[in-house]
């Protein structure tokens, strides 16, 4: 499938979890993709993984707590065919529930560092390199953005409502930009996060998650990317300033 062939596509986070499974899908449909990390060696397993399916993809490390590192995988990525058309903002770190007034401003900085500055940060320059030219942002959120959380820190729940208000805020941009810009907030998700779960067996699974998604089992990062290629591609051209919830039902409990 050569849906996105000619298209280059950066995915930052695009190591593991969700953004390789992202980073995958977009390769398959034909895009070159520029996976961003900060871990090399299971980078390089991504980008030679992709290679052996016939398709096109190159590591570049970053950290998008830094500014100069955003800066070279824009340069990176626009040297191709001089433009970046799809842009899958996947990074960030996840810590687990501390009472509200044990959370410490270090912890606070930290996440929001990674998880909504450094998002916002890629947004404007993605943005910058998209204008005019048309491109997809899709922000990978979550469904904490819709509500709070007993498993999530304070700064991961805020961040994540964060990401959505910056993915409407740019999407209100797109007439002039020509960019369009969605997101996708996934509920529990089979990522390396969930192995001990995993690892108990069915029943486990089930137990733990019947209470938080209604259809008992963790979703498929395939699923996920599935998601993203669909707002990326040419059939979700009217579509900007959308949070796409996958979740297995998990919201319809509210």
């Amino acid at each position: 499938m050569s849906e996105f062939a000619g298209r280059t596509a950066v995915i930052t986070g695009g190591s593991s979890g969700i953004g390789a499974a992202v980073a995958r899908d977009l390769a398959q449909a034909g895009a070159h993709v520029v996976v961003v990390g900060r871990r090399a060696a299971v980078a390089d397993a991504i980008v030679a993984g992709i290679a052996a399916d016939g398709g096109s993809a190159e590591f570049v490390i970053a950290d998008i707590r830094r500014g100069d590192d955003i800066d070279n995988v824009i340069s990176r990525a626009t040297s191709h065919t001089g433009r970046i058309d799809i842009a899958v903002n996947s990074a960030g770190v996840f810590d687990r529930m501390r009472e509200f007034d044990t959370y410490t401003d270090d912890e606070w900085d930290e996440l929001i560092a990674t998880n909504l500055t450094g998002v916002f940060r890629c947004m404007r320059a993605e943005i910058a390199a998209m204008r005019g030219l048309g491109g997809s942002i899709v922000n990978i959120g979550s469904t904490v953005a819709h509500r709070g959380s007993h498993r999530a820190s304070p700064g991961y729940v805020a961040a994540k409502h964060g990401v959505l208000g910056l993915t409407r805020q740019a999407a209100l941009d797109t007439p002039s930009t020509q960019v369009r810009v969605n997101s996708v907030s996934p509920g529990p998700t089979l990522t390396d996060m969930a192995a001990p779960l995993v690892a108990e067996g069915p029943e486990a699974v089930r137990a733990a998650l019947t209470p938080l998604n209604p259809m008992g089992d963790f979703i498929d990062p395939a699923r996920i990317a599935a998601a993203v290629h669909y707002l990326c591609s040419d059939d979700a051209a009217d579509i900007t300033g959308v949070d796409l919830i996958i979740d297995g039902g998990q919201l319809a409990r509210l």
